[in-house]
Formats: structure tokens, sequence, C-alpha cells
């Protein structure tokens, strides 16, 4: 949570920062976001008033025409094409800077270096071959609007400006952050005079070398001037000037918008505009030069459209990169800036609380992943980050293209993956800490199938004290300090490896957790770590197979000196609080609980019935599958409440016939004990134990001696036991 937290302010504070490099770098990324939004985007129906149609000079125009330049006359001639077909407004993407070679005049210069008269017929034509005077009278009488460049860094002056028709609310225009020019290259001046307006054509790169952004405001010599498109514009819609907006921040003003008669078209600080490109290249309608210069035909199109001349010929490299496309003309950039202009509702934005807005996006992110990563695996942690990348980009779509809002999307996209990465890496080192915790806690006592099933979930494990129904089972060899004594501690530490490896062996086979060692004594329980709803039927199912086990090693036992063993296992179900508990110096998985000592005393009372297994009702009534023998009604000591205890002898697929017929006889003799016949309970357990020879019968003859002799007055088939 603390790296998230650090992360959103540093986030924070490098979308804030002034630093240069610092916002180069955002500037590239934000690109990226940018660019695939624009083409998603595309095409876009272009507005139909007013029409914008593109005369271009392109590779058909200059193989018929000729290499450019072309004469002043032929550019003349296209203005007059455009005019004879009622153009609204006449827009020239072309530069014109420098007076056309008159031929009489060259003619002239000629005999003169000759020493030749000049006969009076080239001094009559001399006027008429003049191409600029040709040009000039052709733009006396229309509406075109001229393009011009101005330099950022040469203080070089050519041609001449129009006056300009921007006002602004300020005279402080060196303080405004709009872009500052050192000089122009203007048209010729007789151009500029006859022309209706003019208007520059600077469009500058990106750092990437895109063009995404146009000027529509520069300051020269302390004057602001309009782009060609904002000029252009400004003569469409018949006004005298445009406005420019500003605000004030320190010593400096920047550029809020600029209004051109009932429209307010949204700048950034630099009066510059995002560039709302409506389609790749063609998407505006084109009219080969050549083909309108030479035809008589009527342009129905044409009417009452604004036209604008320039090229999309790669010989006159005036092809840009876009976001659309790499190779765009830059006279169809010029026509959807126009269009943006006439149409500011299309041109994207980024409002006044941008920056607050951001931050608090920020934040909420922030928020967000730390209340619901700390809940998830790391695949749905990734799954989860994904969907937030995709559903915070798609949001930053949606106010790009149904608010036209343009907002900043990659810095919440880098915190986004940053915060995603801090936690699945954490949660990756998280899982890998709990796996060795599982397999260091629980890699010794439980199977090594309940291991796998642990890493592949540890959710399945609450190390904290849990109460549900479990079974234990205890498990003890009788006389073992007797049988121990003789034997040398290697003997001792080879007697216990061969008794308890195959033991614990069984208990794992059958899905059951070793507790503890004490000595020869196993405690294993079943239920936990891992719920197990067959935990009493695994439970017994594995203490038969542990005295079968036991039978098997006699003859290995012998080996070592130890002549015969017997085990006693006692085995009880019921509610135990399982977990880690212990000190802060020394803990352990275990299981708590009068259950789990009245599973202790069962194992006991083994030894006391002479059986091998002795388990509660509990148990018994969860092993349908199982045959058991009725053993006793007990109380045990330090307990109020009786319980039936019983013997498990073995699954009931595998009992003999013999075995049914002593069942049976076992059961109708404990009829009779319980009932109270004690004469004919004596008789049917002298008979057992002549058939069987088990101390069991012998203790209920004894038993039953005691009670002939003093009647019980109020005979329920308890026994209480005074010893544990």
């Amino acid at each position: 949570m603390i790296a998230a937290i650090i992360l959103t302010v540093i986030a924070s504070l490098v979308y804030l920062s002034r630093n240069p490099t610092i916002n180069e770098i955002i500037q590239r990324l934000e690109a990226i976001p940018y660019d695939i939004r624009l083409k998603l985007g595309i095409p876009i129906k272009i507005k139909e008033e007013p029409p914008i149609i593109i005369i271009d000079i392109d590779e058909t125009s200059l193989k018929k025409e000729g290499r450019w330049p072309w004469s002043r006359k032929k550019l003349a001639s296209l203005i007059q094409k455009l005019s004879d077909n009622h153009t609204a407004l006449i827009m020239l993407d072309i530069v014109q800077s420098e007076k056309e070679i008159n031929p009489a005049s060259k003619l002239k210069q000629a005999l003169k270096k000759l020493d030749k008269p000049i006969p009076d017929w080239i001094h009559a034509i001399q006027k008429k071959m003049d191409a600029d005077s040709y040009m000039a009278d052709a733009l006396a009488d229309k509406e075109v609007v001229l393009g011009f460049p101005f330099h950022p860094q040469f203080a070089i002056q050519t041609g001449k400006l129009h006056q300009s028709s921007i006002k602004t609310d300020t005279r402080k225009i060196n303080a405004l952050t709009i872009l500052n020019m050192r000089g122009f290259t203007g048209n010729l001046r007789e151009f500029t005079e006859k022309s209706s307006s003019s208007g520059f054509i600077n469009i500058t790169s990106e750092a990437d070398g895109v063009v995404r952004r146009a000027p529509l405001v520069v300051n020269y010599n302390n004057q602001v001037y309009p782009s060609l498109a904002l000029e252009t514009a400004r003569l469409y819609l018949l006004e005298d000037s445009v406005k420019l907006h500003t605000a004030t921040i320190g010593d400096i003003k920047t550029v809020t918008h600029l209004s051109l008669g009932g429209l307010k078209i949204p700048t950034d600080a630099q009066g510059r505009i995002l560039i709302p490109y409506l389609g790749k290249q063609h998407h505006f309608k084109y009219i080969s030069a050549s083909n309108l210069l030479h035809s008589d035909n009527i342009f129905p199109e044409l009417e009452n459209a604004i036209a604008i001349i320039g090229t999309s010929a790669i010989a006159l490299a005036d092809l840009r990169s876009t976001p659309v496309q790499a190779e765009f003309p830059g006279v169809e950039i010029q026509a959807n800036i126009l269009h943006s202009l006439l149409h500011p509702e299309t041109i994207a934005y980024s409002p006044d609380w941008t920056a607050g807005a951001t931050i608090v996006i920020l934040v909420l992110l922030c928020i967000l992943m730390i209340f619901v990563y700390p809940r998830l695996q790391p695949l749905s942690l990734l799954i989860f980050g994904t969907i937030l990348l995709f559903l915070t980009f798609n949001l930053n779509y949606w106010l790009w293209s149904a608010l036209k809002i343009s907002f900043p999307v990659v810095i919440p996209l880098l915190l986004i993956m940053a915060i995603s990465s801090i936690y699945v890496i954490y949660d990756l080192l998280k899982e890998n800490k709990d796996r060795r915790l599982i397999h260091d806690m629980f890699g010794q006592y439980v199977p090594l199938e309940h291991i796998n099933l642990l890493l592949d979930d540890p959710k399945q494990i609450t190390m904290e004290g849990e109460k549900r129904e479990m079974t234990v089972l205890f498990s003890d060899i009788r006389n073992f300090t007797s049988l121990s004594e003789p034997l040398t501690t290697r003997q001792l530490k080879t007697f216990l490896n061969q008794y308890l490896t195959p033991i614990t062996k069984i208990i794992f086979k059958y899905q059951g957790t070793i507790d503890k060692y004490v000595g020869d004594m196993v405690m294993a329980f079943w239920g936990a770590p891992l719920k197990n709803p067959r935990h009493a039927t695994q439970a017994v199912q594995a203490a038969l197979e542990i005295q079968h086990q036991i039978s098997k090693m006699q003859n290995r036992f012998r080996q070592i000196g130890i002549a015969q063993i017997a085990a006693g296992i006692g085995i009880h179900t019921g509610e135990m609080n399982v977990g880690d508990m212990g000190s802060d110096y020394r803990r352990s998985y275990t299981v708590l609980g009068d259950a789990v000592n009245l599973g202790s005393r069962l194992e006991s009372l083994t030894k006391y019935y002479g059986v091998k297994i002795l388990l509660s009702e509990n148990t018994k009534d969860q092993c349908p599958d199982i045959a058991f023998r009725y053993i006793d009604f007990v109380r045990v000591k330090g307990k109020q409440d009786a319980i039936r205890i019983y013997e498990a002898i073995a699954l009931k697929a595998d009992l003999t016939k013999e075995q049914h017929k002593l069942l049976k006889k076992h059961e109708e003799s404990f009829k009779h004990y319980l009932s109270g016949n004690w004469q004919t309970a004596y008789q049917m357990f002298a008979a057992l134990y002549n058939m069987t020879d088990e101390p069991l019968y012998q203790l209920y003859l004894e038993r039953i001696s005691q009670l002939q002799k003093t009647p019980p007055e109020n005979w329920d088939g308890i026994f209480t036991h005074e010893k544990k």
C-alpha cells in the first residue's frame, strides 16, 4: 500500500513537472495513445457547409504543364477558372515571394550587351509579357488569401505583410506565451496589395517528426498574426477581426481561446489546436489543377466552395508525417485545420481543470487498486489490472470522441501498470514465501497430496485458531518403557525409525496429519489443514492398517532384541480447535480440546479392555462400511457424560464367516448384559472366552460376578473409570 501511495505521489509530481526533459518524455509517450485515438475515430464525415475543395498541383499536372514553378500567368488562369466557377474563396498554400523573369526584359538586356538597338515593339510587348502584373490583375477583383512562412530564427524580411486582423485583450504582446518569430518571407508587394488578405503557413512537427498541432497565432514584431486557415475562415464568415482571449498567470499571458464571430475556438496556452484529422489522404475532394485549367466544363462542386490551391506531388516535398498517415499532403492538413475552425465543435481541447482532474483520477485509481488488489491472486490481479487499463483508455477515448476533451492518459496507464506490477511481484514473492512456509510447516506432517493442494490454494489454510469437527488418533506401544530398557541408544533409535516410518506412511496414505511424536506415541488428526468429509472413515482405516503393519514387523523387531510389541489405538470424532499454537519461541500446528483429550483416554483404555483399536460412538456412526463390536458404555475420568465405545474389526466387505458368527454372539451377549440378565450374559461371555481367549470377555465375567454380588439400584450399563 505504501509503495502504491508513493508511486501515485511520484506520478502526480511528474505530471505537474516543468522540467523540459520530463515534459518531452511525457509528450512522446502521450503521442502513442493520441495517435491510437485518432486512428480509431477516422474516417469522420465532413461538414457539407462550406464545401472545401483542394485544387491539386499533382503529378499529372506537372507532367502536362511542365516543371514547377509554373508561370504566374498559369496560376492567374487557375485563379480565374476558380472565379468563373463561382468559388466563394481561394486559399493559396503556395508562396509567391520572387519576381518572375519577363522574357521581353531579358531580350532587352541581351541586346544591350550586344550594342544592338532595341526595337519599339519590344517596349510595346514588355508589359503584356509581365506575368507578375498578370497575376496581380487576377488577384485584384477576387477573394484570395495568400500564404507565407514566418521564420523563428532568421531575421530576414522579404515581401510585404497584410495588416493583422487579430485583436487582443492585452497590450503586453511580448508577455504572451505564443510562438515568437524573427522574420518572414512574404509574397510580392503587388500580390499582397491586390489580394484580400494573407496568413502564415507554419506547421511544425513534434519531437518525433509527426504533425499533431497547428499554431493559429504567432507574435512578430510585437504584433499577433493569424494563420492561413484562420484568416481564410475569418474572410469566409465576413468577420472584421479575430479576438484573442488571454489569462494572466504571474508575469505571463496565456491564450485561452479565440473568438471568430459567434464561434469560440479553444486553444492551448500557446494558441495552438490539436488538428482534428477527419481521415487519410483524399478524404477531402481533390480536383487536379491541370484538369481545371484545360476543361471548358463547369465544376458544380466549386460553387460557393472554398478552394485551396496546393500540391500533393512528391517532387514538391510538401508531404508531412501525421498520426493518420505517414505521408500526408500539407495542403490537406490546411483543409483539416480550416474545416475545424469553421466547425470548432470538432476540436479537442484540454480544459483549465485538466491538471486537477488528472490528479484526482490518479488518487482514485490508487485507492481502488489499494482496496481491490490485496484481495486478488496474481492471475486475477493481472486480469483486473488489464481490465482497469482497458477501462481507463476507453474512458479517455470517450471523453475525446464524445465531449472533445483531451485528457492525458499515459500517466494514469503507467500508474496502473506500476502499481499492478508491484502487487503482482509482491503476491508472487508472498506466494513463494507461503509455499515455503506451508512446506516447512506441513511437509513432515501431512501427505504429499495435501502439500500440493495447499500450495495450489494457500487460502484453504487458516493459521489462526478455528473450531471444526475432526477426528483424532492416538497410538502408543504398550509397556514401551520395559521393552526399551535393555536396548542401546542406537538400537532404540533403529527401532523407533523402523516403527514410526511405516506408521507415518499409512497415516499419510489415508490423508492424515501428524500432530506429534512423543517417544513411541503418535498423535494424528484428520480434517485439517484441508477439510475432509471422510475424516472418521479414513482415520479408522489407517488404524486397521497400522495394526496389520505392526503384525508384519514382528520378525524385524526380534532381530534388534524385541520379542513382541503391541500398540493400542484410540480414536474420537468431535469438535476441536485447530491452528498454529504455541509461544513466541516455539509454535506448532496442532489440535486442542476435550475431544482430543477423549481420544487420548480411549487409547489408554485399550490396555484395560485388551483390545487394539478403541473408538467413540461419534466415530463409529460416520463409518458405515466398517464392522465394529460394542465394548462398553463408560464415563471416563474427568467427564460427566458417558459414551459408548467400540472396537474396529475390519471392513465389512472383508469379514469372514467366522467373524460374522462371533460378532453376532458378541452382540447377543451384550444385549443380555445391558438388560441386566446377568446369568445369561455370564454364560454367553464364558462361551466366547473359551472360543477366543480374549481378555475382554474375562473382564466382563469378573464384572458380572461383582454385579451379581452387589446389584446396582438403577442399572444403566454405565461403567465409570476412576483412572486415566
